[in-house]
């Protein structure tokens, strides 16, 4: 029997046995993105020696590799040759517009790796346990996220262009902030569509250093972005702004302080500005919300995700309107807009 296994869920142990061993389909797919065997699949169809030779590893263990990808439906193997499928071809390869390969920099790092083998203890002790954790002052894992990212941003910044295109070309000038700016995809994309953003880009100086990457890699105009470094909650933010991102910030924190930064995002807006929130939401029936709340247990001191009533609380209770709530298709996240009342 070829190994290009799409079997029906189990039920029952078989079920309990799968969970148990979901870390091995992470660790076959992490795998062979860090080989490059999609790259090299992306060639033509190959057998597991040619495939070995070409990522440099011996053919018994790259042939165990490769079944295992087909197990996964990553890969489909006839008459002793493998190839990739439809989904590997379109995500796996690097260069390919919709590749997601990046992600594994993310969700399989040593870090997380680390994180959710201790989950036990961070359900004992009320969170994380890591030695560095979300909140480490210029923790190394925040440069790796900014360079891991990029797929993730680059599907989602249209959805976030969608929720503010008419309003950012009714205003004359858009002076934008983007807090915790990761690889700063998002503004930039911003930037590139509508000539009248101006964008602030505020994270912790060793990830700036990426994101300014990023941004040459994107040739976007660097005189149109200005660069802030520092903790989100220390640094004066400047302004006013007229638009403030907060992409995957809130998640981290517990709720006092994210009715304290929102507080303070408040006071650098300008009357009438806005404020976008890209998050994960626990409410409208969203398992992966619930499931990053996880995440957030074996990453955070005191993170997790939230309810669309949070944030309404949060924003209210500092000066802005009540949020909007806007879904994207296809997407996991959730855009929240506030404008301010004021």
């Amino acid at each position: 029997m070829e190994p290009n296994a799409t079997h029906a869920a189990p039920q029952g142990p078989a079920a309990v046995f799968q969970m148990l061993n979901a870390a091995q389909a992470t660790a076959v797919l992490s795998a062979a993105i860090e080989l490059n065997v999609f790259g090299k699949l992306a060639e033509g169809a190959l057998d597991a020696e040619a495939v070995a030779q070409r990522i440099g590893c011996p053919a018994r263990t790259t042939r165990i590799l490769l079944d295992a990808l087909c197990v996964l439906g990553l890969a489909a193997r006839a008459a002793g040759t493998y190839r990739l499928t439809d989904m590997s071809a379109t995500h796996l390869v690097p260069g390919k517009p919709m590749y997601a390969g990046d992600i594994a920099g993310i969700l399989a790092s040593p870090l997380m790796w680390s994180g959710m083998s201790r989950l036990a203890d961070a359900v004992r002790s009320g969170g994380s346990v890591l030695p560095e954790h979300a909140e480490t002052p210029r923790n190394p894992f925040w440069e790796t996220f900014a360079k891991s990212s990029g797929s993730m941003a680059f599907a989602a910044a249209p959805a976030l262009d969608a929720v503010l295109t008419h309003w950012i070309a009714s205003k004359k000038t858009v002076r934008m902030l983007d807090i915790a700016a990761g690889s700063g995809i998002y503004g930039f994309a911003l930037v590139e569509k509508h000539p009248n953003v101006e964008l602030t880009a505020l994270d912790w100086p060793n990830v700036l250093v990426q994101t300014k990457d990023w941004a040459r890699r994107l040739h976007v105009d660097p005189k149109r972005v200005t660069y802030l470094e520092g903790n989100l909650f220390d640094v004066a933010y400047g302004g006013p702004y007229d638009l403030i991102l907060l992409s995957h910030v809130y998640h981290h924190f517990d709720p006092p302080t994210c009715a304290a930064l929102t507080r303070k995002v408040h006071g650098a807006l300008a009357p009438g500005g806005r404020v976008v929130v890209q998050d994960f939401l626990t409410d409208q029936d969203n398992p992966p919300g619930v499931m990053f709340s996880v995440t957030m247990l074996a990453w955070t001191r005191k993170g997790e995700a939230y309810a669309a009533a949070d944030y309404r609380k949060w924003f209210t209770e500092s000066g802005f309107k009540a949020p909007t709530v806007h879904a994207a298709s296809g997407m996991s996240t959730t855009f929240l807009v506030a404008e301010n009342a004021t």
